[in-house]
């Protein structure tokens, strides 16, 4: 594929652009003629297929290569993802990069496509001196000030916005790493950071949960610089209800939490953020297995919060977790350490944790021994009892060699009453997170379908594909060739039409 990045179409014409008219930094080629980004790096994690591509484009009538779009399914599912603009003075997946929003909408059995960059404040700086000048989570970077503009990030660190992307209260938000947010349009523009009804912008985690009676929407900040975590809740207008603080011994990483009828629940992992350790060359966020697993229990009827201590164990992502007499009941992904930079060799395995809040005992139990992540339900159960849990693994059909560890081909479907589960294998095409599509005017659990993106590293296409959520075993239910690449990228949700 060939074309103009001045004139801004490529050789199918569809429209392509670099920046948006508000940028005055216009001499750097962002994309080369196949859309990716110009440079190249020897980091696994920015080359294949978790290369940043750099062209934005709207191809308004997609291709179905296999099967056919449900006719009466509306909406758009978008997916974020760490996209480095500028080759990074430092990286760390998939601590760093600038957001890029894929969404894919789907209307009357036909499909299109629009891609955009998340404009956050430090891409701008970055754009007008046209190169990058933040560092990373684990190595930051101090800014020459002379470059800044007033009221510019400082650094050493950029937010973002890469990670999430979600609709709450009719705002679609770009969530980094329990910082400020970033709001679109529904056509992707960058509006500004979010200040959820306050007078200023408002930190927000990477995952937030939805109470299903109140429809509030919980969500936690932490940082670096205290041992401070907040707990915002935010109501049905959009507009933050209250605040609740947790203190725990150190500053400490939290990806993801649990929301229940009746709790909040943190588990802190002993993932720290050292400042000494930074100062002396060493990643800012330390392992300290010495000071255990601290879970705590908010209950949201305002009583004390519970606190439960047992050994050392770190979560990223979490299925669900919901009340089930006296207990808690949580599923998700147990990795047995945490060091971003030199990952773990043993497994991340998908577990169930059962918690007696009365005894203050906590059990787990796995569900199968091999390494998954991602793990997604039917979003409507969210903090209620689900059966069904997707994500995706590694099977050995994929003989692509020399592959980072955060590939996966293989997407499963968890029956975690039966303690079993069923396949979708993709062979050498790489996939990530699924993220559930309810069947319009169906209710049951897996009635409905899985989104995906795949991406096929020997003839570098990429697909969307709906699959089956209660046959998952079966040929897709729709593949939708996309007009480029869309890289390895972090989460993403269903939003059905209003």
């Amino acid at each position: 594929m060939t074309g103009d990045p001045t004139t801004g179409r490529d050789a199918t014409g569809m429209t392509a652009h670099a920046f948006t008219s508000s940028q005055a930094f216009t001499s750097f080629q962002a994309f080369t003629s196949s859309g990716d980004v110009p440079w190249t790096s020897a980091d696994p994690y920015l080359s294949g297929n978790f290369k940043p591509v750099g062209r934005e484009i709207i191809n308004e009538d997609l291709v179905v290569t296999a099967g056919a779009i449900p006719r009466d399914l509306s909406g758009v599912y978008m997916r974020n993802g760490p996209n480095p603009l500028f080759q990074p003075i430092s990286f760390c997946y998939p601590m760093d990069g600038d957001g890029m929003v894929h969404a894919v909408t789907i209307d009357s059995g036909r499909a299109r496509y629009r891609n955009r960059f998340v404009e956050t404040n430090s891409l701008k700086v970055e754009r007008r001196v046209g190169h990058a000048v933040y560092g990373s989570f684990t190595a930051p970077h101090p800014v020459d000030p002379a470059i800044l503009q007033p009221g510019e990030n400082p650094g050493p660190m950029k937010n973002g916005a890469f990670i999430n992307v979600i609709r709450h209260a009719g705002h679609l938000l770009a969530l980094n790493e329990a910082t400020t947010c970033y709001e679109l349009t529904a056509d992707l523009e960058t509006i500004g950071e979010w200040t959820a009804g306050t007078d200023k912008p408002i930190r927000l985690g990477a995952h937030n949960r939805h109470h299903p009676e109140t429809g509030s929407m919980f969500s936690l900040a932490y940082t670096w610089r205290s041992p401070e975590v907040l707990i915002h809740e935010i109501d049905v207008t959009g507009h933050l209800r209250r605040t609740m603080t947790l203190n725990l011994p150190a500053p400490t990483m939290i990806h993801d939490f649990i929301l229940t009828e009746r709790y909040i629940v943190i588990v802190a992992g002993p993932a720290v953020f050292d400042i000494d350790a930074a100062r002396a060359g060493r990643s800012l966020l330390q392992w300290k297995p010495s000071l255990g697993m601290r879970i705590a229990l908010l209950p949201l009827d305002g009583s004390p919060e519970i606190w439960i201590e047992t050994d050392a164990f770190f979560v990223f992502h979490f299925a669900n977790g919901f009340d089930r007499g006296g207990d808690i009941v949580i599923d998700y992904v147990h990795h047995e350490s945490f060091d971003v930079e030199h990952p773990s060799s043993k497994a991340t395995t998908f577990r169930r944790m059962v918690i007696d809040v009365a005894r203050r005992q906590v059990s787990r139990d796995e569900f199968a021994g091999f390494d998954v992540e991602f793990p997604r339900v039917n979003d409507r159960l969210e903090a209620r009892a689900t059966r069904f849990a997707y994500m995706p693994t590694l099977s050995d059909s994929f003989n692509i060699p020399d592959q980072p560890p955060a590939v996966f081909n293989t997407m499963l479907k968890f029956d975690t009453e039966r303690g079993e589960f069923r396949q979708h294998d993709f062979g050498n095409r790489i996939i990530g997170e699924a993220a559930f599509v309810p069947a319009p005017g169906k209710h049951g659990e897996d009635q409905g379908y899985l989104a995906v993106f795949a991406y096929d590293p020997q003839d570098r296409h990429s697909d969307f594909i709906l699959l089956d959520a209660a046959h998952i075993e079966e040929e897709p239910v729709a593949v939708i060739r996309l007009p480029q690449r869309v890289p390895q990228g972090l989460h993403g949700n269903w939003i059905a039409s209003t």
